[in-house]
């Protein structure tokens, strides 16, 4: 199966990442979303986070004026979805806003079509329950900031196919990206193990045990993390976070997932890091 044309459902940090790496690679990219001001802000981001390459000198002008020819958006998913070649859906990470567009792709794609998520959590069989191709539904979970990360986990379930896995790995791999296959289970295995430390690191804070600023930075001296996991918290989405500690948590009922007072509390306040412009450095931080 040959590859020309990719739909990205979704126009956030991670869909808007995820359209940019792949108008960058070549392919029509189509980026779709349910409003227009969503589209547009996408397309922003995507236009600064070029701009940001051109310059560092790590791509040339012409190179950012390519990727945003190949680059088109849409409102209408249908439309959008009707002549792809891959699908990539990356929306808020709740099942029930995910269920409904793959209903919707299996709808508008051509039966050929392989349907992916870039889900951290929720399993690829349920999201292959909402089309009559599972064999051809597959998780792709790219990390945040996409342009810049390397690693995605490719996300098999029991029924996708072999073909479907084959060239899922060749088209994320000509995308710059290197791959790691993964049973489909729980958190997968970035998040099974991310989102402990994250937790953990809430539960330290509840003792107060240290201020976030020196357990982000013993963290950062100490493994060589590029960022602490509060700061990683604030990154990824406060919110996001709990959500993927309760969707392992009910799941398996391991109790270690259980996700922290304080990280419940804070998304009811609506500190839910950088995207709200408010996070835990803003809370907890030294004044």
């Amino acid at each position: 199966m040959t590859i020309k044309k990719v739909c990205v459902i979704g126009s956030g940090t991670m869909g808007g990442g995820i359209a940019q790496v792949s108008a960058q690679a070549g392919y029509e990219t189509t980026m779709v979303d349910i409003k227009q001001e969503f589209v547009d802000r996408g397309v922003k981001m995507i236009k600064a986070s070029l701009a940001k390459f051109v310059e560092k000198e790590k791509i040339k002008q012409e190179e950012m004026n390519g990727t945003l020819a190949r680059l088109r958006t849409s409102t209408d998913i249908r439309d959008a979805a009707r002549d792809a070649d891959y699908a990539i859906e990356a929306v808020f990470e709740r099942a029930e806003v995910k269920l409904p567009i793959f209903a919707q792709l299996e709808e508008s794609c051509p039966k050929e079509t392989i349907l992916a998520s870039n889900t951290s959590g929720i399993p690829i069989s349920l999201l292959a329950s909402a089309t009559r191709r599972p064999e051809k539904v597959i998780g792709t979970h790219f990390m945040n900031p996409v342009p810049l990360m390397k690693g995605v986990e490719i996300v098999k379930s029991l029924l996708t196919s072999e073909d479907t896995l084959k060239v899922s790995l060749g088209f994320v791999q000509s995308l710059g990206k290197e791959t790691v296959v993964v049973k489909d289970s729980p958190g997968f295995v970035t998040n099974r193990i991310v989102t402990l430390v994250m937790n953990e690191a809430a539960k330290l804070l509840e003792e107060d045990l240290a201020s976030i600023e020196d357990i982000d930075k013993i963290e950062r001296l100490s493994h060589n993390w590029p960022m602490g996991p509060f700061e990683l918290a604030d990154l990824v989405g406060i919110d996001v976070v709990v959500d993927l500690l309760e969707g392992i948590y009910q799941q398996t009922g391991w109790e270690r997932y259980k996700p922290a007072p304080l990280l419940k509390r804070m998304v009811e306040i609506g500190y839910t890091g950088r995207k709200a412009g408010k996070g835990f450095y803003q809370l907890f931080g030294q004044k």
